[in-house]
């Protein structure tokens, strides 16, 4: 049947039925999301139950307009951000937008509990750059990319490199 499921058939799968998003939760901010669909088959099955035991997240049975089964495997934040390392460098459609997602993702502030024990961030979140990350990554398919956006965000989430000569 399925001999082996490696990092590389997991990009092309990913790359042709997968989605990248950052999406708002209300009240609770931005956060990363990746998903996966898929027609529900024997085969399919096996692979997104292998996806889910590896990656984590939620597998959900849904039913199509035309009365079919899919799948859709779900995953947020730490559990997105592996998925996306792992597979980042065997991606091709969806290398762009996984790489600002995971620099993203990556420049988050740590959540920390406060003084009356709730969750928050330990420093202030920038919504004007969640925001913008959203609707580009949410555009990057639609459109041939955002240059200017792209290049601005992209600024923002990566450090200067120096170099020492």
């Amino acid at each position: 049947m399925i001999k082996e499921i490696t990092k590389q058939y997991i990009a092309g799968f990913f790359d042709g039925e997968g989605c990248i998003g950052v999406y708002h939760r209300k009240n609770r901010g931005f956060h990363l999301r990746t998903q996966l669909t898929q027609n529900k088959t024997a085969k399919s099955e096996i692979i997104l139950n292998y996806l889910l035991n590896k990656y984590g997240g939620n597998l959900e049975e849904q039913i199509t307009n035309s009365k079919k089964i899919k799948y859709n495997w779900q995953l947020s934040s730490k559990n997105a951000m592996k998925l996306l390392e792992d597979i980042k460098p065997h991606l091709i459609i969806k290398k762009d937008q996984a790489e600002i997602a995971l620099a993203w993702q990556k420049q988050r502030p740590k959540i920390v509990k406060d003084e009356k024990g709730r969750f928050a961030y330990k420093e202030p979140i920038s919504l004007e750059l969640d925001i913008k990350v959203s609707n580009l990554i949410k555009n990057m398919n639609k459109n041939n990319e955002q240059q200017s956006d792209l290049v601005e965000i992209i600024t923002k989430l990566t450090p200067l490199a120096v170099v020492k000569g």
